[in-house]
């Protein structure tokens, strides 16, 4: 019975630390805000972030290129997730300028966002997705990095959290 929970215990800390299944019933609704620009880092006067699909996505790449963009997919309910933000906030405050960096939330509604946003703000630009951009880009866990080179083409998809050091590092480079 001990080993019995002792692999139970140890499989949720293994699931914990990795990442978070990103899998919803319903598809988040599209149309909505304008997308902000690239250093945007609050919700707009209304409290509303920024929505960013597909086209919104393609249009943010074409606007920012010369610099790589690292796309974060992350939730409010996840733990690995609230794990990575710390690290992206120091990123963005050493390596802003030489990279694009967006937070994109899949949380089913926008306002999950808004609520814990209210509590917890960041200063990393973040933006509200869509399931089809999370499908896109063959999306199964949270937090999932995809990176983008200078043309805007991707270049890395991978589900995890990853240290600073490792971000920093991949700025380096993605800029070389």
């Amino acid at each position: 019975m001990k080993k019995m929970w002792f692999i139970m215990v140890l499989a949720l800390g293994l699931l914990a630390l990795t990442a978070c299944s990103s899998e919803s019933g319903d598809d988040a609704k599209t149309g909505g805000a304008a997308m902000a620009p690239s250093h945007a880092t609050a919700a707009s006067a209304d409290g509303s972030f920024p929505f960013l699909g597909v086209a919104e996505l393609d249009q943010y790449l074409e606007t920012n290129a010369g610099r790589p963009t690292m796309l974060f997919f992350w939730a409010t309910w996840c733990p690995s997730c609230k794990q990575q933000i710390p690290e992206l906030e120091t990123l963005q405050k050493d390596k802003g300028g030489q990279v694009n960096l967006v937070a994109l939330s899949v949380d089913e509604s926008q306002g999950a966002l808004e609520r814990y946003m209210g509590k917890h703000p960041m200063d990393v630009p973040v933006y509200w997705g869509s399931q089809d951009l999370a499908r896109k880009f063959k999306v199964e866990a949270i937090p999932t990095l995809v990176i983008f080179d200078k043309t805007g083409k991707q270049i890395f998809s991978q589900a995890g959290v990853f240290p600073g050091s490792m971000l920093g590092a991949m700025v380096d480079k993605l800029n070389q």
